[in-house]
């Protein structure tokens, strides 16, 4: 995996030409609202992967890369808009810059152009997720099972999964109704050779009993049993095979027609079912809309990212309000989905009383062909073909819908004179007169043989039908069954990293927190625990700074379990404001600690935050840059590296003294929180935690005080004189620096606010400034790759050191 060495941005965005030195280190981009910090977002975005997220997504249509990625005074010169990053591939160490326009935006240079430098490029070009900012957190914990699924696997890699699942779940489906088709072609099959041999069932015995009667009456040799691949008029020679005409058979195939049509209770039934649910759609039209409408809401609802319609671009007042406003109209139309289950049930049961009388004239068809009248064979092929598209409109609710009418009416569309004329070819066929034996013999056998062959391959069809839909059943429950177990033993390993970095972050209040992730066919549920009461979803009961955190903490769970030790580069977009203030410490340990290998580049509005970043030992000293105001015609005013100090520096250089002291004071407020905190300073209990500089600074002196005195008594003991001497040139320099501060401490109250007073100048406050560096520096490691705040290790009343982040300042706090 690559990390980023420099940037060089021009005429991109809201930048017009920018530099920054990243060294491969984590960095931190910091500046008040509005000051240009996210274009550098934008800018690592577009020249790793061509793209700008920003610009893409729910209520961004009519926004292009090609069109809005320029500054806008080049908004018609996109070849001026460019961005190159100074590579380094972490594997091999080699360096490279690639660069990329937006007029070229699918393509890029690398030079040098190694093999190496390639492939990490590559790697990252496929990673997008390693880019994250505030809206993306909330689709991993605040979302519907269905759509977080989606977002993690697609994270993972694994958006294949839910693709494969559905492509099953359609030939599962596809089969099942082909099983379907083929059964009811055997019905049909087996019934017409019923009705053909005059039997009430198919058993071997009895069809073999009729075959025999008719080959003994033609002096054939009788069949010890027929099966299905049994020849039924083997032996019938000349032009007697020919003959396809059997009285009896034929009477019985008319009569069953008009026998059926005599008596449509079966179908009335079916249709009656029909109509009642179709009825209730009627009465309410707003249940078939919220039934059309289901996929598309739903499709709606799992691209919510933000406070824009996905499917209207209507903007509503925040993202939770729209999410419950498409929740609702989902839950609502499981009303129809009901109701689309019971006329599914309903069609198919018409369909089926079609089926039968289709087949009926099928068979019908060819005697009326024959015997009937010059019209009947026309009426009878019509209304077949009528029928054959009145089954296909009863497919779905809405056409059904639209044919209600003919259902409640008329659903046979019956011809006018078909019952008459059917009546009438039946007579033809009666009064037919009688064949003789042998002739009634070989018309029976070769219409036997017909209907046992469409008999035969309509079971083999079914035995194909039925086994591919078992197959594709089999495949389909064996694969969920497959894919859940691994995403169980996946989500195990994330949900075991996702519990342990929010117990980090979070040890004073929610030590025992843990998650569970649930799979389940194509889903994704969450349950996280509540100070141990039970598990609920996350916004059931937490915060939404907890819950922004959970979605920070799984984030990283997440790539972690993606990338493993490949795992070195992610941009955090303003999204560690989202975790709660008392826990930001954490973070930065959490992020130091646990991921010491990982280059973060963090974006913040928030100033102390990122000297907490700094103060924590996450990014050094030069290691950010501080963004503080931004024009359209000049871009953003930045500078990279130094510190408060430094723009102290500048304030008096231009004689602005109370600007300094300001500074001076506002800075020194934040340290002192710090420095409170790392030393374990006590101070008297403020119900509003709203405490003053002065009584911050007294308790972090007075327990800077004992921390020496203990590591004093712990020398002692181990008759450690190296330490002992050591401890007491800190308790000299403490003395000097204590008392330099606080002969200098009131000039900066006074300088804060107006006092027709004081009259300060430069001379006058530079003894301030150096008083407070050498008070601060009692707190600060001397190594200039640490610079940071010496803090106490051990749990309180069993203290073990008093030590900085790299371990140079390290007093021992244990006594022998």
């Amino acid at each position: 995996m690559i990390q980023i060495e420099a940037i060089h941005i021009e005429e991109f965005r809201g930048i017009r030409n920018l530099n920054l030195t990243l060294g491969s280190k984590s960095f931190v981009v910091h500046g008040p609202n509005g000051s240009g910090k996210s274009g550098v977002v934008d800018a690592v975005d577009f020249a790793l992967t061509g793209s700008i997220s920003r610009l893409a997504g729910a209520g961004t249509s009519g926004l292009s890369v090609l069109k809005h990625g320029p500054h806008v005074h080049h908004r018609d010169n996109p070849a001026a808009a460019k961005v190159s990053l100074t590579l380094r591939d972490t594997v091999s160490n080699q360096q490279a810059v690639l660069t990329r326009s937006v007029k070229h935006a699918n393509k890029f240079t690398l030079e040098p152009d190694t093999l190496e430098m390639r492939a990490g490029v590559e790697q990252a070009q496929q990673h997008p997720e390693l880019t994250l900012s505030r809206r993306q957190i909330m689709k991993y914990i605040v979302t519907e099972a269905g759509r977080r699924a989606q977002e993690v696997q697609a994270l993972l890699k694994l958006d294949r999964l839910d693709e494969i699942r559905r492509l099953l779940k359609a030939a599962q489906s596809k089969t099942s109704a082909e099983e379907g088709k083929a059964k009811s072609e055997v019905r049909a099959a087996e019934e017409g050779m019923r009705r053909h041999t005059d039997l009430s069932s198919l058993l071997t015995t009895e069809i073999t009993r009729e075959i025999n009667k008719r080959r003994v009456v033609l002096g054939l040799d009788p069949f010890q049993t027929v099966t299905l691949e049994t020849d039924l008029k083997a032996g019938v020679e000349g032009d007697a095979a020919q003959a396809t005409f059997d009285k009896n058979s034929s009477v019985r195939d008319v009569q069953a027609l008009v026998g059926w049509l005599a008596d449509t209770t079966s179908l009335a039934t079916a249709v009656g079912q029909l109509n009642d649910v179709l009825g209730e759609l009627a009465d309410d039209p707003s249940i078939l809309a919220l039934l059309q409408q289901r996929s598309f809401v739903d499709t709606g609802l799992r691209l919510v990212s933000d406070a824009i319609c996905p499917l209207c671009d209507k903007d509503w007042d925040d993202v939770d309000a729209l999410r419950a406003h498409l929740t609702e109209k989902l839950a609502r139309s499981n009303t129809a989905v009901e109701l689309q289950r019971r006329a599914q049930v309903g069609a198919r049961a018409v369909v089926q009383e079609l089926r039968t009388v289709r087949e009926l004239i099928r068979t019908a068809l060819p005697h009326a062909v024959s015997f009937g009248s010059a019209e009947l064979p026309h009426r009878l092929q019509t209304w077949s073909d009528d029928l054959i598209a009145f089954e296909a409109q009863l497919g779905t609710v809405e056409h059904a819908a639209d044919h209600a009418d003919r259902l409640a009416t008329d659903p046979l569309a019956l011809p006018s004179e078909i019952v008459t004329q059917l009546t009438e070819l039946l007579a033809t066929l009666e009064a037919k007169p009688d064949q003789s034996t042998t002739s009634a013999a070989r018309g029976f056998l070769t219409i036997a043989q017909e209907r046992w062959m469409r008999a035969r391959l309509a079971r083999a069809d079914h035995a194909k039908a039925a086994a591919t839909q078992l197959t594709a059943s089999t495949v389909y429950q064996t694969y969920c069954n497959v894919a859940d177990e691994v995403l169980v033993t996946l989500y195990k390993t994330v949900e075991d990293g996702f519990s342990d970095y929010y117990r980090e972050i979070n040890a004073d209040d929610e030590a025992a927190f843990k998650a569970e992730l649930e799979p389940s066919a194509g889903k994704l549920d969450l349950l996280v625990d509540f100070y141990s009461i039970g598990m609920f979803p996350p916004a059931a009961y937490h915060s939404e700074g907890h819950q922004d955190g959970m979605g920070v903490c799984l984030y990283l769970a997440l790539v972690k379990q993606l990338l493993g030790e490949d795992f070195r580069f992610a941009v955090l977009d303003d999204v560690v404001m989202s975790v709660d203030s008392n826990h930001r410490r954490q973070f930065c340990k959490l992020l130091k600690e646990r991921f010491p290998d990982v280059q973060f580049i963090i974006t913040t509005h928030d100033e102390i935050w990122a000297r907490q970043m700094q103060s924590s030992g996450l990014v050094g000293k030069s290691a950010q840059a501080r963004f503080h105001g931004w024009t359209v015609n000049d871009g953003p005013a930045f500078e990279q590296g130094g510190d408060f100090w430094d723009r102290i520096d500048a304030d008096l250089a231009n004689n602005d003294i109370p600007g300094a002291a300001h500074k001076l004071r506002r800075n020194l407020e934040a340290i002192m929180n710090d420095l409170a905190e790392s030393v374990r300073g006590q101070v008297t209990f403020r119900p509003d935690a709203r405490y003053e500089l002065g009584d911050l600074l007294g308790a972090v002196k007075g327990r800077h005080g004992t921390w020496l005195r203990k590591a004093s008594s712990s020398a002692d003991s181990w008759k450690n004189e190296a330490m002992k001497h050591h401890v007491e040139e800190l308790k000299r320099a403490r003395s000097t620096a204590v008392l330099a501060q606080e002969g200098e401490n009131w000039a900066v109250n006074s300088l804060v606010h107006y006092n027709e007073w004081v009259t300060m100048t430069k001379a006058d406050f530079l003894p301030v400034v150096e008083a407070w560096k050498r008070f601060l520096a009692l707190f600060t490691c001397s190594t200039p790759n640490c610079d940071s705040w010496i803090y106490v290790v051990g749990h309180p009343g069993h203290e073990e050191s008093l030590r900085c982040s790299c371990g140079t300042y390290d007093l021992n706090l244990r006594s022998k």
